[in-house]
């Protein structure tokens, strides 16, 4: 297990959704810099009192976001792979 510390800004509001069992919870994005000025896109997701916390927060607002960190890639349209980090 990734545990990881991840500061930057919210890219647009988070989404409170209600899982198929009932439960609650809160996802976002975040933008952190990366080295040389590049962008790191963080897919964060909240449960319970964190995740209502995290949906009252607007776009644009600093954030730090600790927890497990999951690594995985896509492709975008044009086939070039990229990296993803979701906490």
């Amino acid at each position: 297990m990734i545990r990881a510390l991840v500061t930057g800004r919210l890219h647009d509001m988070p989404q409170a959704r209600t899982s198929q069992s009932g439960n609650t919870f809160t996802t976002g994005k975040l933008r952190a810099d990366g080295k040389d000025g590049a962008t790191v896109w963080t897919s964060i997701i909240a449960f319970g009192e964190l995740g209502e916390r995290l949906a009252t927060l607007p776009a644009g607002a600093a954030l730090s976001v600790s927890g497990r960190a999951e690594i995985g890639a896509w492709l975008d349209k044009d086939g070039n792979p990229h990296g993803s980090l979701s906490i």
